[in-house]
């Protein structure tokens, strides 16, 4: 057996038992590479300054003390380079109860490698874009209270989260990566708003609760090159429902999947309300987020994916929905992010029969049940 080759120079420590041992070493047939290993997590290197030790098996005890610190220093840096990079407005490090807006005509703010963009006039004392909070005020309805999140804090209790007023669009850029998602809410100012109704906007469903109401995110994927990788919307608020009961305004945190964009490095978000008037939408146009590129998994999820079953997949002109427990909204899109065709009041095993108008090729579909969602690749054959 050829001798193993060990990083650095000095003499070796002899270990008396295999289990005092906290990395072994694995012969490779290439010369001078090694495996060093605790239990099955390998780091993997050249070496090409070494030292001799003697030869041992399997479970051999020999290695400087050295070579440990130097292996440990960088498995650290390999796993620090291959961290991802999480927005959590935390290391933003606002006082309690308090907000950055801009006024300080940065322009923008950063956090976790994400650069939020921010427009901020001093002569009326306003912004756009994004700004930065640690507000707990979710009770109070009103303009003043627009840098609260309806849930008072951020995700999973942390203190930070950022609260976007598109006018029309916020702005996020970074390095050019997968996004997997973020969180959204609803603003405080935006859910009593939606909820009670105000001095400009409306109740949403009316007196009735008839009326469908909605409020709309779409958020936009950009590549480096500048050119749209698709959309991806998600309602904060949907009065659309057959059943009233099934109508809602989120006032929780729910994660929004991303990843279908793909390679991005920019995120632009807007809103779009059934409320509006001659100078746009009558809604306050605010929502919050956090956690950008991190889900926190949790044993008890507030909100659920819908296990339902869309078939048949592939299909040609028809598709059949079952699984569902009440009315449930459909919406079909194209691999842009285009909405191609959308339904209300879906029911249980109902077929939708209309898609041989459908050009061949890929479809997505999202199906709404309540707060609850489920989204699939859908395949269009040819006829």
């Amino acid at each position: 057996m050829p001798l193993p080759r060990i990083l650095g120079v000095g003499r070796p420590q002899k270990w008396s038992e295999p289990e005092d041992l906290p990395f072994r070493i694995q012969y490779s047939k290439l010369s001078g590479e090694k495996a060093w290993s605790n239990q099955n997590h390998y780091l993997f290197g050249y070496f090409s300054s070494f030292a001799y030790c003697n030869c041992f098996e399997k479970h051999s005890k020999l290695l400087h003390m050295r070579h440990i610190y130097l292996a440990i220093l960088a498995i650290v840096f390999l796993s620090k380079a291959n961290a991802q990079t999480v927005a959590t407005f935390d290391d933003l490090n606002l006082a309690p109860d308090a907000i950055w807006n801009g006024s300080d005509l940065s322009g923008s703010f950063t956090s976790g490698g994400f650069t939020f963009f921010n427009a901020f006039n001093a002569d009326w004392y306003s912004w756009t874009g994004f700004a930065a909070s640690t507000k707990t005020d979710a009770t109070t309805p009103g303009w003043s209270n627009q840098y609260s999140a309806i849930t008072g804090m951020g995700v999973a209790g942390t203190p930070g989260y950022a609260v976007a007023y598109p006018a029309p669009i916020s702005t996020v850029t970074f390095k050019d990566t997968i996004v997997s998602g973020l969180y959204v809410t609803n603003s405080a100012y935006a859910y009593w708003s939606m909820k009670n109704g105000d001095a400009f906007a409306k109740k949403f469903g009316g007196e009735s609760g008839n009326d469908e109401d909605f409020l709309l995110l779409t958020i936009e994927g950009f590549n480096s090159a500048g050119k749209s990788t698709g959309k991806v919307e998600y309602f904060l608020a949907d009065f659309m429902y057959g059943i009233n009961s099934n109508d809602y305004i989120l006032d929780t945190w729910k994660w929004v999947n991303l990843s279908k964009l793909g390679r991005i490095s920019k995120l632009e978000f807007s809103l779009r309300s059934s409320d509006n008037g001659t100078w746009g939408m009558n809604t306050p146009g605010y929502f919050c987020i956090d956690n950008l590129n991190h889900e926190v998994l949790t044993s008890a999820p507030e909100i659920q994916e819908i296990q339902v079953t869309v078939f048949p997949n592939p299909f040609t002109d028809q598709i059949t929905i079952s699984g569902l427990k009440n009315q449930a909204k459909v919406s079909i899109t194209d691999v842009s992010g285009k909405t191609i065709a959308s339904y209300t009041n879906i029911t249980n095993n109902q077929s939708i029969n209309d898609l041989q108008k459908l050009n061949s090729g890929v479809y997505f579909i999202r199906i709404y049940e309540g707060k609850n969602q489920f989204d699939t690749k859908l395949i269009k054959n040819s006829h």
